[in-house]
Order: C-alpha cells, then structure tokens, then sequence
C-alpha cells in the first residue's frame, strides 16, 4: 500500500513539472552516513524462527551505531529528484546492506544552495554470525546542498530509517523464513556526499 501512494505521489510531481521548462540532469553522488540506531538489535535478546523445518533460537546482534558508505544516482527535474540508492556498512561480525528508492524536493532551485525534503523506502538486511535479517522500511529525509559549479555539489542530510525486519537465514535453515515476531529498528543518520552532475 505505502509503495503504490509513493509511486503515484512521484509520478503526480514529475507530471506537474512538465507544465514549466523541464531542466533534466543526472547525479551520481557517494560519501558515508554516520547511523545511530536504537531497537531489538541489541545483543542480548533472543527470537524464534517460525515455518522452518528445525525450529531454532537466534540471538539478535548488537549494532549500536556503525558507518555507511552510501551511492546513490539521482534523475533530476528542476526542484525535483528521484534517487536510487545503496548502503553497505560493516561493523565487527555484523554487516548492514540497503538498497532503495528516494524522493526529493528542493527549495530554491536553481539557486546554489538548496534545501531539500523527501521520503524513501529501502529493502535492508543484517548479518550476524548466526543469521542474516532481511526486510524493508520506509525513511524521511532533509537535506541542504551547494552547487560549487553545474558539476559539482556537496550535500548534507538528515535520514530517519525505520527497519522492518520479519525475515531470516541461518546455517541450520538457510532458505529465509519468517520471525516468530517481526524486529524494529530505528537508525538516525547523518550524511554527507560528494555529487557529481551530469
């Protein structure tokens, strides 16, 4: 359901960016997030598999806070952009992978600086020494960023993710099943990139 309305919100924003002049131009941007995340997560607590042919016990990693190293392309519309994005952290025995779709809208375009506001969704996983965990969320998003050139821009942002992970992998039962109880995690994140136009 949250995927269908964002999708026809994106596409009701591109469709009223035809009605004036449509400058279209491509980013490709990298640099790192630095996520403190706070949830199940916490390296004590326990939860059950459910659906698999050996039942087992899983002990949940502790993550804390970890670094992101974060790409994303961008398709940009005058005050607007739509970014596919990619997210790989590792932290000790444990290993964060996202992979997403980001809407933006930026105030004060075409000026150099711009501030910016949009939401996303993301497909995550975490891997643990017992187990990979797998799901998805949807996140919130503000940012500012500064065009040195019409190739060059640096961007600082804010990100608010909220995974949900129900699903999971293990030695024991390595087709992924479903938790006995769905996981949550929030991560709060501060960003900074490197975004190259075109």
């Amino acid at each position: 359901m949250f995927r269908s309305v964002f999708l026809i919100f994106l596409l009701a924003q591109f469709l009223h960016a035809f009605e004036d002049e449509w400058v279209r131009k491509h980013v490709f941007s990298a640099g790192v997030d630095f996520a403190i995340t706070r949830g199940h997560l916490d390296g004590v607590s326990k939860i059950n598999s459910s659906g698999n042919l050996e039942p087992e016990t899983i002990i949940l990693p502790k993550i804390p806070f970890f670094l992101v190293y974060a790409f994303d392309l961008r398709a940009l519309a005058n005050e607007h952009s739509v970014g596919l994005n990619f997210g790989y952290a590792p932290h000790g025995d444990s290993k964060y992978l996202r992979y997403g779709l980001e809407y933006q809208y930026h105030f004060f375009w075409p000026e150099p600086f711009r501030m910016g506001t949009g939401i996303g969704y993301d497909f995550s996983s975490v891997r643990s020494s017992e187990a990979i965990f797998s799901g998805n969320g949807p996140h919130a998003v503000l940012s500012a960023q500064y065009y040195f050139t019409e190739n060059f821009a640096v961007e600082s942002a804010i990100r608010y993710r909220l995974l949900h992970l129900n699903q999971v992998a293990t030695d024991l039962n390595p087709g992924r099943s479903k938790l006995s109880e769905a996981l949550w995690q929030g991560m709060g994140e501060l960003g900074l990139r490197g975004m190259f136009v075109f």
